[in-house]
């Protein structure tokens, strides 16, 4: 296939609504023109903050001001070093959400203790069912809503390809969860921070078939064989990026869709966190159509009117 394929509509489906010309040259197109929710949406965010094990009182305050401003709905928070307790107790913070944690590596051969978490806001926490710690980083969380709808929440954090045995482990048990997960008919999404650079796989996944089904990328060949979708942010600028370090500049935290939830997919941003956060990363905001949550009280409702 040509280079010039159209990487941009591939991943992006259904269009981005967010209308990007209405932008004045003084808006930052890291953030939506003003703070307000999406209306009739909820949202999963992607932040990795580095670490809460230093400076955890600071950090906990620039997490509660992301998460307030932007009225997340999930808010998945990696690379915390923490253990759920101390997470539970730092969480205190922000009392219109609940917390649910990975346990923490505690082996002496790695580099990272690794722990992820996710805050799910109050009212939607009420339909949490279960959560497992696969791994340090691996957590899932299941809620079920009434129609029997259930949607699973994976946060994620992938270690570095220098940690190579590690890294493999983790995409295997990944892989094999997302396989049970579609056996158990969920809808589905993934965040966290992958090490992945996407942007660079595109090509050979278009255009290198042979080469992108190979074992070193067989996270990124799976979820785009299977129809999962990373919703392109609606920023348009050459220095867009989730990790930032030095004069690099690049994309590899994310929010996936799994083929069944991609289609109540709205919109995608990059929170421009630089100034008000310690980390070298900026968290990914991406929004649902919250019918997703409320058609099923609808149809139950219209039934009833018809009785």
């Amino acid at each position: 296939m040509s280079d010039n394929f159209n990487y941009d509509t591939f991943v992006r489906n259904p269009p981005n609504p967010v209308d990007t010309y209405n932008f004045s040259e003084h808006e930052s197109l890291f953030t939506t023109p003003n703070s307000f929710p999406i209306p009739n949406s909820f949202n999963i965010s992607s932040f990795n903050v580095n670490g809460l094990r230093h400076n955890s009182q600071v950090k906990f305050e620039q997490i509660s001001n992301f998460f307030n401003l932007k009225h997340i709905s999930f808010g998945g928070i990696v690379d915390t070093h923490l253990s759920p307790k101390q997470i539970h107790f730092l969480s205190k913070r922000l009392p219109n959400y609940t917390v649910f944690s990975s346990d923490i590596d505690k082996t002496k051969q790695v580099k990272s203790t690794g722990g992820v978490s996710l805050f799910i806001e109050k009212s939607l926490a009420s339909h949490v069912q279960d959560f497992v710690s696969h791994s340090s980083r691996i957590l899932s969380v299941d809620l079920y809503f009434k129609g029997n709808v259930k949607l699973r929440i994976f946060v994620i954090y992938i270690p570095s390809i220098s940690d190579s045995k590690l890294r493999s482990e983790t995409i295997d048990i990944l892989l094999q969860l997302l396989v049970q997960t579609k056996q158990q008919n969920f809808y589905h999404a993934l965040c966290g921070d992958f090490n992945i650079h996407l942007d660079i796989y595109y090509p050979i996944y278009f255009n290198r078939p042979a080469i992108a089904s190979q074992r070193a990328y067989r996270l990124l060949y799976y979820l785009l064989f299977h129809g999962y979708e990373e919703t392109i942010p609606v920023n348009a600028s050459t220095s867009l990026g989730t990790f930032h370090r030095d004069d690099q500049v690049t994309r590899i935290d994310y929010v996936w869709s799994c083929p069944m939830l991609k289609c109540f997919a709205l919109t995608s941003y990059i929170f421009d966190a630089q100034d008000t956060c310690s980390s070298d990363h900026n968290p990914i905001i991406t929004y649902f159509d919250d019918s997703l949550l409320a058609a099923s009280v609808k149809v139950a409702r219209a039934k009833q009117l018809q009785r």
